[in-house]
């Protein structure tokens, strides 16, 4: 764990300094501060656009996740940080098909709530597979497509990392995204 740690602490001093991969993300979570609320089409509109997921897109859903969202009642789990509601909104039937769109209603939550819903990736899930493995915990690796499964065993690692607290969901995407790769590969992992 020491030498993944090093190359932690190297890399977030370095993303300290990466504002400008946060312009948009900052955007978004001032409009959803703006408007909190699921109640209105407009509003769950206006987020929906500013979001603008590619898999909401390509598959012609803006209109079935609007009505979705608003049927679900979302607010009261919101404020409540119910990680279940990920799920429900994720878990969408439209065009005669069956969707699970995990990304995008982790990503809708966080913008609620960064501090609350973690951002379902699918980048970095055979690193988390050896670690549920490798740690013993009690969770099934082969369900890490599910929300439950994949925000517990996210705050285990970042518990273990010592980042619990250090920053937000959404910044914790991001430095996956952006260093995560080099830090394992610069702790030989």
């Amino acid at each position: 764990m020491k030498a993944i740690q090093a190359a932690l602490k190297k890399y977030l001093d370095i993303f300290a300094g990466q504002e400008m991969y946060f312009m948009n993300d900052n955007r978004n979570l001032a409009l959803f501060q703006k408007i909190p609320a699921n109640t209105s089409a407009d509003d769950i509109q206006t987020k929906l656009s500013a979001i603008n997921d590619e898999d909401l897109r390509s598959n012609y859903l803006m209109t079935d996740m609007l009505t979705h969202i608003l049927e679900l009642d979302i607010d009261p789990r919101l404020k409540a940080g119910d990680l279940s509601v990920v799920e429900d909104i994720a878990t969408i039937a439209a065009q005669g098909k069956s969707f699970h769109l995990l990304h995008f209603a982790s990503l809708y939550c966080n913008l609620h709530r960064p501090e609350i819903y973690p951002v379902y990736s699918e980048q970095h899930l055979a690193l988390y597979k050896k670690y549920i493995v490798e740690n013993n915990l009690p969770l099934d690796p082969e369900r890490l497509d599910t929300y439950a499964v994949f925000s517990k065993v996210l705050n285990d690692f970042l518990r273990r990392l010592e980042l619990s607290g250090k920053m937000n969901y959404l910044h914790i995407r991001k430095f996956g995204w952006l260093y995560m790769e080099s830090v394992l590969k610069e702790s030989g992992n």
